[in-house]
């Protein structure tokens, strides 16, 4: 072998070996979470897909629904409301009117359970209240409290998760707009394992049938059950193990930040006596290419505290679910820039359907 030979062949390793180092710590930077406690169980493969609607734009986020009509909120256009009807058919935008010559931007959130809308910034902050009949919207006091999630409970009662001045943790509470906008926090519905901060993070939902508040942990298999008094009615557990937040939080002079960490639970919904709960765990005996593409949604039974079953939505092109709303027995996702809506037929919960194993699901999902 000559000399130039011997140095090409060494280059070639050489690069071979780079490489093999680079896909290494590709794949192993992103590993999915598996957790093998756990075996979920399919009553079908995915819902049926009813309608498509392109909205042109992937910003969007779920405001509310009521009967035949989706409401849509823009971060960018705060007063701006997209009318959508259930059968994704019709679009309608709506200029909302408010009693203030400007509006400070920052996190607006719109919030529609007619005859009422919302429009508040909990980092501002400020709440207008306004009509669904003619779309205006007024101020509700001067001193309003900081909040960081928020849902409305009904047009007088907001609930909200807040930052605690008296604990300096998340807390959840409510606001009362007819006693001054006063809130209430209840410093022992969340319960801290890390920094009372990022490690009980997680996503508030209201529930109109069973008048409960539900808050599910982002980095936990936890998720809790409160009445419109913020007195506990159940704690309840996701099917994972991740009992733990395994988080880092890097503290520097100005600020806590969270650092890249593994979440839980990620997007969920309520309707009726279930919850569901979009899963980042992956179970024993899934099928990967299925997981990767689609997204999972796991439903349990509040009023039986107990887990269901789970289906797949599938992902449109490199895009997967990134929020849904349950209506009635329709689920209303937002996939890219398109508003989606699946129906959930009885047999999806009809406890004597019996359900499939991962393993056994078609694996062309």
């Amino acid at each position: 072998m000559t000399l130039k030979n011997s140095y090409k062949s060494i280059l070639i390793c050489t690069i071979a070996s780079i490489g093999f180092m680079v896909l290494l710590f590709a794949f192993t930077k992103k590993k999915l979470p598996i957790d093998t406690s756990f075996r979920r169980f399919y009553q079908h493969i995915s819902p049926a897909k009813i309608q498509k609607l392109d909205l042109e734009s992937n910003r969007y986020y779920i405001a509310g629904a009521a009967e035949d009509k989706i409401y849509l909120g823009h971060p960018s256009s705060p007063l701006s409301l997209t009318v959508v009807d259930s059968a994704l058919q019709k679009k309608q935008i709506i200029r909302l009117s408010i009693d203030q010559d400007s509006l400070l931007i920052r996190n607006p959130q719109l919030r529609v359970i007619p005859p009422y809308f919302f429009l508040m910034d909990g980092t501002v902050p400020y709440i207008l209240r306004g009509n669904t009949k003619d779309w205006k919207a007024y101020s509700i006091s001067e001193t309003i409290p900081y909040f960081t999630d928020v849902q409305a409970i009904d047009s007088i009662s907001l609930a909200v998760s807040a930052m605690s001045s008296k604990t300096r943790e998340l807390a959840l509470g409510t606001i009362h707009l007819s006693d001054s906008a006063t809130i209430t926090l209840s410093h022992k519905l969340l319960q801290k394992q890390v920094d009372g901060i990022f490690d009980v993070d997680g996503k508030l939902l209201y529930n109109r049938q069973r008048k409960q508040l539900i808050y599910t942990y982002f980095y936990r298999n936890q998720y809790i059950v409160v009445n419109d008094n913020l007195q506990l009615q159940l704690r309840g557990k996701t099917i994972d193990s991740i009992s733990q937040a395994q988080i880092k939080v890097i503290t520097t002079k100005k600020e806590k930040k969270l650092a890249p960490s593994l979440m839980v639970n990620r997007y969920s919904a309520t309707s009726g006596d279930h919850l569901f709960i979009n899963s980042q765990i992956l179970g024993r005996k899934e099928h990967l290419v299925s997981w990767k593409k689609s997204t999972t949604i796991d439903v349990y039974n509040i009023e039986k505290k107990k887990y269901k079953f789970s289906f797949y939505v599938k992902d449109i092109g490199e895009n997967k679910l990134k929020a849904f709303y349950m209506l009635d027995n329709k689920l209303i996702g937002l996939i890219g820039n398109n508003i989606i809506s699946y129906q959930l037929n009885d047999r999806y919960f009809d406890e004597s359907s019996p359900p499939i194993e991962p393993q056994n699901l078609n694996k062309n999902i």
